[in-house]
């Protein structure tokens, strides 16, 4: 299936969506695969039918230029942005507190986004992900509606591949987030245990963040939270390294 063909069937979806459920609200993190999303959410519904997009930022997590991003997208497109975040707990923190977020026990995406995202009514979303992002999305399909966390979400874009993203994108003369450039990913979570090897190389490589992130995991005691220490930390620069105190 073609592009334009994808573009074709996710509007369709969308609007069968709204038709149900009504006027949703859209994830907007930032980064592309949401981009995409919001994108085809204007081109499928009249503005009445766009509740808004809801950015959260992870406190202490997400870089300055993903939220400029998420602003500067929105102005453009004309959409009202509901920025939420949590002012009593920093991931960081939180980290250190909990150790590292893992599948079975992912406190980051309970504590930082589902548990902000409930204060938002209605509670109906369209969402971001892709059947190719990881087995798990994979498994848990997506392609239709359905209740999570209670919350009617669905992603219209699951079937998408992410050069799909870029393309559909890119032919909306929408640039992607700065922190692409940067670190590969799109910032709203600088630490994140499922970044790839590039990610991180470029992630570390930043002296406030590399600092940051691997201070925290150095507190970290467990076996997982050590391994995982090694894991960012093989790629920090001697510079960093030198600055933290620690012996390579």
């Amino acid at each position: 299936m073609d592009l334009n063909r994808k573009v074709e069937l996710s509007v369709q979806l969308i609007k069968e969506f709204a038709r149900k459920f009504g006027a949703p609200w859209v994830a907007f993190s930032g980064g592309k695969d949401s981009t995409a999303v919001l994108l085809l959410v204007l081109e499928a519904l009249q503005p009445k039918m766009v509740r808004g997009a809801v950015f959260i930022e992870v406190t202490g997590n997400t870089h300055d230029f993903n939220i400029w991003y998420a602003y500067r997208v929105a102005d453009r497109l004309g959409v009202d942005l509901l920025h939420l975040r949590r002012d009593d707990l920093d991931f960081f923190n939180a980290l250190v507190r909990w150790g590292v977020p893992m599948r079975v026990h992912r406190w980051c995406m309970n504590e930082f986004k589902i548990k902000v995202f409930k204060v938002v009514r209605p509670p109906v979303f369209l969402v971001g992900v892709k059947h190719s992002d990881s087995l798990w999305r994979e498994r848990s399909d997506w392609s239709r509606p359905k209740m999570w966390n209670d919350m009617v979400v669905f992603s219209p874009i699951w079937f998408w591949t992410t050069q799909d993203i870029r393309d559909f994108i890119k032919s909306r003369n929408i640039d992607l987030c700065p922190c692409y450039e940067l670190y590969n990913h799109s910032g709203n979570c600088m630490y994140c245990p499922f970044h790839n090897t590039v990610m991180i190389r470029k992630t570390i490589a930043d002296p406030v963040w590399g600092q940051k992130i691997l201070g925290a995991l150095s507190l970290l005691r467990n076996d997982w939270g050590k391994r995982e220490y090694r894991r960012w930390s093989r790629y920090v620069s001697k510079t960093l390294e030198s600055f933290m105190g620690r012996q390579p």
